[in-house]
């Protein structure tokens, strides 16, 4: 295991091998060649591990597991120095990880423990260091805070990442068995800037999974006289234009479904997943202001989803759209 010093930051890594084909620029989720699970050694975050390393075994993929230690309160509050609570913190860590490392056997990987002031802009410039394609977390997903847990870090992560994140909740079964394939793949949408590359991500995801692909629109009960230039559609419009997002729905296996359903969109999406027995819901994030935004408005609708949802979800920004 090698040790390098940059800027103050520090790195522990081991990887077992490269990835093949890092060069090719074919589309993302036709190759997810590299994914990066980061986590804090919660159960929630052993959770999503579960999840991470059967994606990356079913797609070949290289998995990077990535810690960062960063200073608390408590490091400054603790009797010794907050250098060596720190090194404290960073053994333990590395302890930690050697338990991810009996796990990742046989599997193409990198595991590192690095310092930072806070997670994201440590773990940013990893991104492109191992050529990752996709985010995977842990969250403990409370409602009524507005906020996705490794505390706010998730919530940071869902706004300035330009690849796309899977966020595993709370509520998602802990001991499920899964293949690493994507069953029942359900895309929520409302027709935002930004929707079809959405859609055709969604519709690969389901195309390379052999999988069945569910498109929803939730409209709000229609309110006296207030226009919204993304709502205000009849059924007939709203299915015609969840049909018009598909790329070349022949490609799929099975013929997609189009729903509109009426009411919160939040409460919608959770409840069309659950009578569709979804094993992932994709969304898009888009900047709205200074709040982070779903691509149905309300700014707490991802927060409400990952912490309701009984399986994971993913979310991304469109290519070439600004963070949230």
């Amino acid at each position: 295991m090698s040790r390098a010093s940059v800027a103050g930051v520090t790195a522990v890594r081991r990887i077992v091998r490269d990835s093949p084909g890092m060069n090719d620029d074919s589309k993302q989720v036709s190759t997810l060649r590299n994914i990066l699970h980061l986590t804090d050694f919660s159960p929630c975050s052993d959770t999503a591990f579960r999840w991470a390393i059967d994606i990356a075994r079913a797609n070949g993929s290289t998995l990077s597991v990535v810690h960062v230690v960063v200073p608390d309160v408590l490091t400054y509050l603790a009797p010794v120095s907050p250098a060596a609570t720190l090194d404290i913190k960073e053994n333990w860590a590395r302890k930690e990880m050697q338990r991810i490392e009996e796990q990742l056997v046989g599997l193409p990987h990198a595991t590192i423990v690095k310092h930072g002031m806070d997670v994201w802009t440590a773990v940013e410039p990893d991104l492109q260091e191992l050529r990752s394609e996709l985010i995977v977390l842990g969250t403990h997903g409370r409602t009524g805070v507005n906020r996705l847990l490794l505390g706010s870090v998730a919530e940071r992560v869902v706004r300035q990442s330009a690849v796309p994140v899977m966020t595993v909740g709370s509520r998602v079964a802990k001991g499920l068995e899964v293949d690493g394939k994507f069953h029942r793949v359900l895309l929520a949408t409302d027709f935002a800037p930004g929707s079809a590359a959405i859609a055709e991500y969604a519709t690969a995801l389901a195309e390379r999974n052999q999988a069945e692909l569910v498109l929803l629109h939730a409209c709000k009960v229609r309110r006296k006289a207030k226009s919204n230039k993304f709502g205000d559609l009849s059924v007939a419009e709203a299915l015609h234009r969840l049909y018009e997002l598909l790329p070349d729905p022949d490609k799929l296996q099975r013929d997609p479904e189009t729903l509109v359903e009426f009411g919160e969109a939040s409460t919608q999406i959770i409840e069309v997943a659950r009578r569709k027995k979804a094993d992932l819901i994709v969304m898009g994030v888009r900047k709205a202001g200074s709040v982070l935004a779903a691509t149905h408005l309300e700014s707490g609708t991802i927060h409400n989803v990952v912490a309701r949802a009984t399986c994971p979800v993913m979310t991304m920004r469109p290519i070439g759209a600004p963070p949230a």
